[in-house]
This record gives structure tokens, C-alpha cells and sequence, in this order.
């Protein structure tokens, strides 16, 4: 089992609906309210006040995709079902399909070895297969995306690899990227920062642990392992 200390992840989970949803709105309404502002006809404003009215709107469109992020983390998060056994080659059938759009319109190709058996919570573990793929396509390099699917055995746990040709990541950022809201590059990567915080808090809810191993340029491998008994909720 995973020991950990409390972290953000921890603490996001204890948010619910209604106390995102009083986060939201005042966001929503500082957008509207400051869109109607630098629209309004025949309102004048000078060059400093529009360069700080315009440095609010960005400020609060970054904190919707932020709370869009968390919103998402707690759907998938906290949303646990029972676990029972699964064919990992089905859940990575259904995450191929899920994302077919993103494969097609990147001429990818994705391959797998065969899966094994595992003991888990399907919807969870769908999540995992669907956004380390996705992301292996949308981090690609100048060649057409190749992705490989793979299971061994090792230890008492089935070891998983996602291993692509895409543009790699620094070593230096291999925990980083596992945070919640953190990425590396901002504009390369526009969403909230979230998907690979809830593949690390999924693994981790299953008794297991994820890591990559990367060098730019060289494409990555994602890692990880799940006991072969995973921990019954």
C-alpha cells in the first residue's frame, strides 16, 4: 500500500459541488462583468485602465480553466465505484474509441501487447489508459504518433508501460508533472494541469505507483504498476 502525507490532491477531495459551484460563480461573474465593460459602447477608457481591465479578464479566465480542472479531478476522483475483474483489453478498447477523434486527426497509431486480468474500478482505470494515450499523441514530435501498449508481470504486481516517439520531457520535470495545476509549458499546454494528478491519485487509490521515463527528444514512457490483488473499497 501507498503511504502518503496529506497533499493538495488530499485536500481537493474533500471540496463538493456546492462549494465549487460558490467558488465559480463570482469568477463567472467578474468575466461577464468585465467583457461588458470593454464593450460597452462609447465607453472610453484609457490605455493604462484597459491594460489592467484586460489583465483582470486573463486572471479570471485562468482561474475558470482552474476550477473547470478541479471539477473534473473530483468527478473522477471521487467518483470510486466497486472493483471487480476486469480485461484491461477491453477498458483499453473502449479508451481507444473514446478518443478516436484525436488519433485520426493525428494520423497515430496505436499498438498493444496483450493485457492482462486486474482487479479494479473500470471507470478509474479507463480514465488512466485514455489520458496517457491522449497525451502521448497530443505531446507528438514532427513524425506521425506511434503508441505502445504493454503488461508484464513483476513482482506481485502487473506492470504497465504507455511508451511513445513524441517530444520527451526533461527529467528535471518528471514529478512536476504528476502535481495538481502544474505543466510545463503553459502555451503548449493549455488545459487546467489536472489529468496526470488524477492518474497519479487513481494508481495510488489502487494500492499502486506511477512514474516516466523520458529524455527530450525521445519520446516518454509512463509506468504503472498495480498489485495483482488491487485493495478492495
Amino acid at each position: 500500500m501507498i503511504s502518503r502525507t496529506t497533499s493538495e490532491e488530499d485536500c481537493a477531495v474533500h471540496l463538493n459541488a456546492d462549494s465549487l459551484h460558490d467558488l465559480t460563480s463570482p469568477v463567472n461573474q467578474i468575466c461577464t462583468m468585465t467583457d461588458l465593460v470593454l464593450q460597452r459602447p462609447g465607453r472610453i477608457l484609457d490605455d493604462e485602465s484597459k491594460v489592467l481591465l484586460d489583465y483582470v479578464h486573463q486572471s479570471a479566465d485562468r482561474l475558470q480553466n482552474l476550477l473547470s480542472g478541479l471539477r473534473t479531478y473530483l468527478r473522477v476522483v471521487g467518483s470510486r465505484g466497486p472493483y471487480r475483474r476486469c480485461d484491461a483489453n477491453s477498458l483499453l478498447a473502449g479508451a481507444l474509441v473514446s478518443i478516436d477523434p484525436v488519433i485520426r486527426a493525428n494520423d497515430a497509431v496505436v499498438t498493444h501487447d496483450p493485457l492482462p486480468e486486474i482487479y479494479c474500478d473500470p471507470n478509474q482505470i479507463l480514465y488512466i489508459l485514455t489520458a496517457l494515450v491522449e497525451n502521448a499523441i497530443r505531446f507528438r514530435s514532427g513524425l506521425p504518433p506511434r503508441v505502445h501498449v504493454s503488461a508484464a508481470a513483476a513482482d506481485d504486481s502487473w506492470l504497465f508501460s504507455i511508451c511513445d516517439n513524441g517530444i520527451g520531457i526533461d527529467p528535471l520535470y518528471k514529478e512536476r508533472i504528476f502535481t495538481m495545476f502544474k505543466r510545463i509549458d503553459n502555451l503548449a499546454s493549455p488545459g487546467p494541469g489536472v489529468g496526470l494528478a488524477i492518474v497519479r491519485q487513481i494508481v495510488e487509490q489502487h494500492g499502486g505507483r506511477v512514474w516516466v521515463e523520458s529524455q527530450p527528444g525521445l519520446g516518454a514512457t509512463f509506468h504503472f504498476a498495480l498489485p495483482r490483488d488491487a485493495l478492495r473499497t
